[in-house]
């Protein structure tokens, strides 16, 4: 008997146009508004191009239509325009990520893929508007005086608009790789949007293909020395290269839980997905060093190809 999931599947896949009212409606609705663009790339990886080009449409209008109209412009602040962004960048990414799903690219050339066009957007940033770690400075400086006078307000005490030591620091720091960590967050929402859809492909037409695809993610020796030349360059101070820096991290990180999960199939006890679990409760209290340790697991398995050896064991 068919489940549910594989029943829906097969009503979207039918049914077009109820399909796509469906994805266009549900984008409005929070929590659940995620469905639209999952709907539009599992579309664009079994029917193709063109028809997912439309539902990613679909996914993607209800984004522009809620912010142009929650207000004047000026009234809308850089958080407003930072989480639409994301959204409507994840959908367009997801949606092209998709399309090299349909046309058989393995997830070792989705991500380097992803990454190059990461660094090309900085690149480019950084070529146009050299000063825009200046400009990511003083918005994230506004941004915190009207946190500050919001607060001030709700709990009726004055409180001081200086800046504190510790708030200039970090502002500081945060401006030197603010594009940097944006544009890795678009690419990390659209990357998370096409494993959920894949696992949904798989577990209708393909079970047990994800888990195999997932778990042989290695990137080329060419991103390896671009990697390393990368690490090198930001260490002597390049500020393009250091906002690059989030971006070459995340591809390398994702290589590197790929070649994590593959250890932990390794082992044959039925307790593998308490220490995994517990592996991702260290990762996340220990971040961002272990950011770092799973991105060089990454850049090691590159030359030590650590998967060859185990099937050699």
């Amino acid at each position: 008997m068919p489940s549910r999931l594989q029943r829906f599947t097969k009503y979207i896949l039918s049914h077009r146009w109820k399909a796509l009212a469906l994805t266009f409606v549900c984008t409005f609705i929070p929590v659940i508004g995620i469905l639209g663009i999952l709907i539009a790339a599992l579309v664009t990886i079994v029917k193709g191009i063109a028809e997912g080009a439309l539902f990613m449409l679909a996914a993607t209008l209800p984004y522009v239509l809620s912010f142009a109209f929650n207000g004047q412009e000026a009234t809308i602040p850089i958080v407003a325009w930072a989480a639409v962004g994301v959204a409507v960048l994840s959908n367009v990414l997801t949606w092209v990520f998709a399309c090299m799903l349909h046309r058989k690219a393995s997830w070792s050339m989705i991500l380097q893929v992803a990454a190059l066009l990461g660094v090309l957007v900085i690149s480019v940033t950084h070529l146009i508007y050299p000063d825009v770690a200046d400009w990511w400075g003083s918005q994230l400086q506004s941004y915190y005086d009207q946190a500050q006078s919001m607060t001030a307000g709700v709990l009726n005490k004055a409180t001081s608009t200086a800046p504190s030591e510790s708030q200039t620091e970090a502002i500081s720091l945060t401006k030197q790789y603010a594009t940097g960590l944006m544009v890795a967050a678009v690419l990390f929402n659209a990357l998370l949007q096409l494993i959920v859809v894949r696992w949904w492909q798989a577990a209708v037409f393909l079970p047990g293909t994800l888990r195999r695809e997932l778990h042989n993610i290695r990137l080329s020796r060419l991103a390896g020395i671009l990697f390393a030349a990368s690490l090198v360059v930001s260490y002597i101070g390049n500020s393009v290269i250091s906002d690059m820096m989030p971006v070459l991290y995340l591809l390398f990180a994702a290589a590197g839980l790929s070649l994590i999960h593959f250890l932990f199939g390794l082992m044959r006890s039925p307790t593998v997905w308490f220490w995994l679990s517990f592996m991702y409760l260290v990762l996340i209290y220990t971040l961002p060093v272990s950011i770092w340790i799973v991105a060089m697991l990454g850049f090691i398995d590159i030359w030590a190809d650590v998967r060859k050896r185990f099937k050699k064991v």
